[in-house]
């Protein structure tokens, strides 16, 4: 299906979901609603989850393009990083964090939100955690900010331009007046199947946790939250053509985890690329592993969190094979 053609072929599925999707959208924060406190920063407020004693060494986890912040504590990556003061936030658009009307969600505007946050709480330096689309934010963050920096792990990241059309949702706000209506419609009907076959894209070659599966449904229901991915993907492959001839630069030391099997961001596109441009960078090849390697490698990620951090682990528990 070409970029033209492709949501014109869509409308009547679409069509079905708008009558019942203001609905649904309403019902979301009284099911779901936010556990951690809402920051009132510069440029909006921003809901993170803090974990720990302020005290112990910070570590900032930037979700993915898809999720949200509470993607880290479902996940069973959370209870191996004990021994750190976790900073988790949604980012501008997604979950509960707001993104400003008619205001681009760009690396950029990720990176300056990051730094009013680490501001707001009064961390200097911290060590960045960042998973998929977040990967590429916390690259963006140690190029512009190195001072704020202090390590970086990334899984699965997402480093170079992508090739071709890898997913039509980044375009639908090219299409004149179709933005409102697949906006919105696409919340349930599409949304459903969207999520499901993401799900299964991202997981690969692991089945899809039904909990995953649930909180990322009921969030790619709200508008907000499918602006923010049209947005991102939309604007990604510039701006990663852009942070590129930056890594060389970047002086922290980074850790790669890769999936040799995964589907939305293949090694051999980014994390391999990625760490023969970086001059302090060290590879961790799963050969097994997909995208989603907080979930299912939980502790080849602590492992590597942990050494960045020089954090020991008091979590007991043999490595995933």
């Amino acid at each position: 299906m070409t970029r033209a053609r492709w949501p014109w072929a869509a409308l009547p599925l679409l069509a079905l979901g708008v009558a019942v999707t203001a609905r649904h959208a309403r019902r979301l924060p009284r099911r779901i609603p936010p556990p951690g406190p809402v920051l009132p920063l510069p440029d909006g407020p921003t809901h993170t989850l803090l974990i720990g004693p302020p005290t112990a060494p910070p570590l900032l986890l930037i979700h993915g393009s898809d999720g949200v912040t509470l993607d880290w504590p479902l996940c069973p990556l959370w209870p191996l990083l004990d021994g750190a003061y976790l900073i988790a936030p949604d980012r501008p658009g997604h979950g509960y964090t707001p993104a400003r009307p008619g205001t681009p969600v760009t690396l950029e505007l990720n990176v300056r939100r990051l730094t009013q946050l680490l501001d707001h709480l009064n961390v200097p330096q911290v060590t960045v955690l960042g998973h998929s689309y977040g990967a590429a934010v916390a690259l963006a963050l140690a190029a512009r900010h190195p001072e704020r920096v202090s390590a970086l792990v990334l899984i699965a990241p997402l480093s170079h331009p992508a090739r071709g059309l890898t997913r039509p949702l980044a375009f639908v706000p090219l299409v004149p007046g179709l933005e409102a209506l697949l906006t919105r419609a696409l919340l349930l009907p599409v949304g459903r199947v969207v999520a499901r076959i993401e799900g299964r894209r991202a997981f690969h070659p692991y089945p899809v946790p039904p909990m995953w599966h649930t909180l990322m449904l009921a969030f790619s229901r709200r508008r907000a939250q499918v602006h923010a991915l049209a947005g991102e993907n939309r604007t990604l492959s510039r701006e990663l053509a852009a942070l590129q001839p930056h890594y060389p630069a970047l002086t922290v030391p980074v850790t790669v985890l890769a999936g040799r099997q995964d589907r939305l961001s293949p090694p051999t596109q980014h994390a391999d690329l990625l760490t023969r441009l970086l001059p302090d960078a060290t590879q961790l090849d799963l050969p097994g592993g997909g995208h989603q390697l907080h979930w299912t490698h939980p502790h080849e990620v602590a492992g590597a969190v942990r050494a960045a951090l020089g954090v020991a682990s008091r979590s007991s528990g043999p490595p995933d094979a």
